[in-house]
C-alpha cells in the first residue's frame, strides 16, 4: 500500500572524494523528495466551506433558472483531464496525484478507488499537484486549469491570496460548473487573478481555460482539487476513477482514465549549479542553463562540470532509468544508469558530469518505462573556435609566450573587469579584478609559474566577455 500522508523530506548524498580526483571521477549528487499534500487535519475544503458553496450554487441556479432536480450516475459527456500545459511550456509532464477520493467513510480509515491508500480521511476530490517547481510553475502560469466538460458557471471566486501552506479559513480562487445532465465539477485552489473573466451564468466549452493552478484557500502547495458531483450539492460527490474499491459509482467518468500509479520521467534539465528547493511558499530556483561557454566554472562545482537532473514520478522499485549525454552526431558522449530502490511519489536526482569541449548542440536524455525525455544544450567557444565578437577591442602579445602575456586596447568600455586564466579542462588557475578608465587597457599577466600548455584567458566586463587562447611554451 502507498500512503499519501507524506512530510517533506530531503535526503542528500555527496560522493567521490577529494578535489584532486574531481577531474578524473564523476561526482554523484543525489536528492530524494517526498511531496507533502493536504490531509485530514488540513482538508482542501472544510464542512463550513461546503455549506457556503451549496448555498451559493443553489441561489445562482435559482437566479439562472437551471434545473436542480437532475441526478445521474454517469455524465452524458464524460470528463477530459482538467489540466494542460500553457503555450511554450516544454517539460515532458508536470503533475502527480497527491490524493484520490477517500472511499472508506469510517473515521481514521482510508482507501482509494484502487484499494490502496493514496488519499486522506474524508477527502471528496482528486488532488492533482504540479511538480517539479510548483511555485515557480504557478508564478509563471505554466500549468492551466481547463473545463473537464462543457457547462455553465454557477460559482466563481478570484482575487484571494494564493501562497498558502497549511490549514486556514481563507477563501480559495475557484470555479464550479453545472453540466447539461445536472452534474457539477469543482475546480479549487487556483492562482490569484488567474480565474477566467467569464461570470456566473456564462457557459464554457470543454477544454476552455478556467485559471492557473495555485495554492489559495486551505492548501499545502500548488495543486488542483478537482471534485465531481452527480447532483447539486457536495453530498452527491462521486469518484471519477473506476476501480475495485470505488463504492460511489460503478463506471469511470473519464473519457480516458489515467492509471492509478503512473511511473514517468517528468523532466530532465542541465544546470549551471545545484537547484534550490526551499519550503512552501518560497519560489524554487532551478538554476537551469541550456548553454555553457568553455571554459566553464559553475558555482560550487569543479571546473568543467555541470549538473544533470532528472525528475521522476512514482518510479517502480527494481527498475532502471537509462541516462545519456549525446554528441551532436547522435553518438554517446557519456552514459550511466539510475536504479530505483525506494518508492516515492516524486523524486529528483542530480549528477555532476564533465561537459563536452567541442562546440555544438548536445542532448541530455533519460529513458524510462519506454519513453525518452530530452533536454538540448549548447557548448560554445570551445578549443579551436575563434574568439567572440567582443574581442576586437583587446589584443594579447606575445603569443606563444614563455613568461608574460600583455593585454592592450584603446577602445575598451570603461568599468570593472575580471580576468580568469583556465586550463583546457576548465580549471581556473588565476583570477584578478581591476578597473578600466579612459577606455584604455594595458595589463601584464605573468604565467611563468605554470607548465607549458594551452590556456584560456577570459576577460569579463559588465557588458562584454572576451576569450583568448594562450600558448605557454
Amino acid at each position: 500500500m502507498k500512503n499519501s500522508n507524506f512530510l517533506l523530506i530531503l535526503f542528500f548524498i555527496f560522493s567521490n572524494g577529494v578535489y584532486s580526483q574531481l577531474l578524473d571521477k564523476e561526482i554523484n549528487h543525489q536528492n530524494i523528495l517526498l511531496a507533502n499534500t493536504n490531509d485530514a487535519v488540513h482538508p482542501c475544503i472544510t464542512p463550513q466551506e461546503y455549506m457556503l458553496l451549496n448555498q451559493e450554487c443553489a441561489m445562482n441556479r435559482q437566479g439562472l433558472g437551471l434545473n436542480s432536480n437532475l441526478h445521474r450516475e454517469i455524465l452524458t459527456t464524460p470528463l477530459a483531464w482538467p489540466l494542460r500545459a500553457a503555450t511554450g511550456f516544454t517539460d515532458c509532464d508536470f503533475y502527480f496525484i497527491g490524493a484520490y477520493v477517500d472511499q472508506n467513510i469510517a473515521a481514521t480509515s482510508v482507501m482509494d478507488y484502487n484499494c490502496e491508500t493514496n488519499t486522506y480521511d474524508g477527502h471528496h476530490g482528486t488532488d492533482i499537484a504540479i511538480w517539479p517547481y510548483g511555485f515557480y510553475k504557478m508564478d509563471n502560469s505554466q500549468v492551466e486549469v481547463v473545463a473537464a466538460a462543457a457547462g455553465t458557471i454557477i460559482q466563481r471566486a478570484d482575487g484571494n491570496f494564493d501562497r498558502n501552506c497549511s490549514a486556514n479559513t481563507l477563501t480559495a480562487n475557484s470555479i464550479i460548473l453545472q453540466h447539461a445532465d445536472g452534474s457539477c465539477t469543482l475546480y479549487w485552489h487556483m492562482k490569484k487573478n488567474s480565474v477566467t473573466s467569464k461570470v456566473v451564468g456564462q457557459t464554457v466549452a470543454a477544454g476552455e481555460y478556467l485559471g492557473v493552478v495555485g495554492s489559495s484557500g486551505s492548501a499545502s502547495g500548488p495543486h488542483l482539487h478537482f471534485e465531481v458531483w452527480s447532483g447539486t450539492t457536495n453530498t452527491t460527490y462521486q469518484d471519477p476513477f473506476a476501480g475495485t474499491c470505488n463504492t460511489l459509482n460503478a463506471n469511470s467518468w473519464w473519457i480516458s482514465q489515467k492509471p492509478h500509479t503512473n511511473p514517468a520521467v517528468l523532466k530532465v534539465s542541465t544546470n549551471s549549479t545545484d537547484l534550490v528547493m526551499p519550503g512552501c511558499p518560497t519560489t524554487e530556483t532551478p538554476n537551469e542553463s541550456n548553454s555553457f561557454t568553455i571554459p566553464f566554472q559553475g558555482p560550487g562545482l569543479p571546473a568543467g562540470y555541470a549538473k544533470f537532473y532528472i525528475f521522476l514520478r512514482e518510479a517502480t522499485v527494481g527498475t532502471n532509468v537509462d541516462l545519456k549525454i549525446l554528441n551532436p552526431n547522435g553518438t554517446t558522449f557519456n552514459s550511466w544508469t539510475y536504479a530505483v530502490t525506494t518508492f516515492n511519489k516524486v523524486s529528483y536526482w542530480g549528477w555532476s558530469k564533465v561537459l563536452p569541449t567541442i562546440s555544438g548542440v548536445y542532448k541530455f536524455q533519460a529513458t524510462y518505462n519506454g519513453i525518452t525525455c530530452v533536454q538540448n544544450f549548447t557548448i560554445v567557444n570551445p578549443l579551436g573556435i575563434a574568439n567572440n565578437a567582443s574581442t576586437t577591442a583587446v589584443e594579447i602579445y606575445p603569443n606563444p609566450t614563455s613568461s608574460v602575456v600583455n593585454l592592450i586596447g584603446d577602445t575598451v568600455e570603461n568599468g570593472k573587469y575580471t580576468y580568469t586564466l583556465s586550463t583546457v579542462s576548465g580549471q581556473i588557475v588565476k583570477r584578478e579584478s581591476f578597473n578600466i578608465q579612459n577606455n584604455d587597457i594595458q595589463k601584464s599577466i605573468s604565467i611563468e609559474e605554470f607548465p607549458s600548455a594551452i590556456y584560456f584567458l577570459t576577460l569579463t566586463g559588465t557588458n562584454t566577455k572576451t576569450i583568448k587562447k594562450i600558448i605557454k611554451q
